[in-house]
């Protein structure tokens, strides 16, 4: 690929779309609509690397830096293809479990860069528990129907992105993302290497028929940003689901600045 990849995650209803879109809006990066693909290859080379990883060297002459090739190789050939059709020189990829293999995406991609969105858990259950979100067997997802359950998908999804190599991690909030969206930018781009543009606020100008329609909130993006969603626990989740949020996650609310307990 042309250059370093970035990898965008977090946990659903974080905002993540949102952010891809301001992304895709830049001049300099394609960002098309999640793949889904790469967290079930990431999670798949790192078992394999784990659990094979001997038999393949001694039996099929594979040793660890070519399995983790083959892999690279693979997730590239997905992303590369966008890159040149959308004739700008660089790819990122959102899909919100990145975020729960971003050290493994950090192997197998040494040059990328990762960005992490975090909202306030307890808005991000109250979302999750409005979706309608199925599994292959038609059966709804824990995380739509159990507190508890979103709870712990969020606090799994902020300890996964934060696994990453320091260096090459970047962290923001939705909360001040969607407060002052052209501060939070511009301290993403900075990182990112990328130069500022004022494309990357117009993102809700751009016509998107069609895509992302795998996407929860593919809606959401052709409106302007707002703050209405802010808060919405306050109002959505009942006494006995704050609970049950503050019993799973608590902690890590209080040192995310999330300390407002009003359980």
């Amino acid at each position: 690929m042309s250059l370093a990849p970035i990898f965008i995650g977090g946990c659903p209803r974080s905002g993540t779309t949102l952010l891809r879109a301001m992304l895709d809006s830049h001049p300099a990066i394609v960002c098309g609509p999640e793949l889904r693909a790469f967290p079930a290859l990431a999670g798949l080379s790192a078992d394999m690397r784990r659990v094979m990883g001997a038999t393949l060297e001694a039996h099929y002459q594979l040793p660890a830096d070519g399995l983790d090739r083959i892999f690279a190789d693979l997730m590239a050939s997905f992303l590369e293809p966008l890159r040149r059709a959308s004739g700008k020189p660089r790819v990122a990829e959102k899909t919100p479990a990145n975020a729960l293999h971003f050290a493994e995406l950090a192997r197998l991609f040494p040059e990328a860069l990762f960005v992490q969105i975090i909202r306030d858990g307890r808005d991000v259950v109250a979302s999750l528990l409005a979706m309608n979100w199925k599994d292959a067997k038609g059966a709804p997802l824990p995380v739509t129907r159990d507190a508890g359950a979103a709870a712990r998908a969020w606090a799994g999804h902020v300890a996964g992105g934060r696994a990453a190599p320091p260096g090459r991690y970047h962290e923001l909030r939705y909360e001040r993302l969607v407060a002052d969206p052209e501060g939070e930018l511009r301290t993403l781009l900075a990182f990112l290497g990328e130069a500022w543009s004022d494309s990357v606020l117009d993102y809700a100008a751009r016509d998107r028929a069609g895509e992302g329609a795998n996407e929860s909130s593919a809606a959401r993006i052709a409106r302007d940003v707002d703050t209405t969603a802010v808060g919405r626990w306050r109002r959505d989740l009942s006494a006995a689901q704050r609970r049950a949020v503050i019993s799973e996650a608590g902690a890590l609310l209080a040192e995310l600045g999330y300390a407002d307990h009003d359980a």
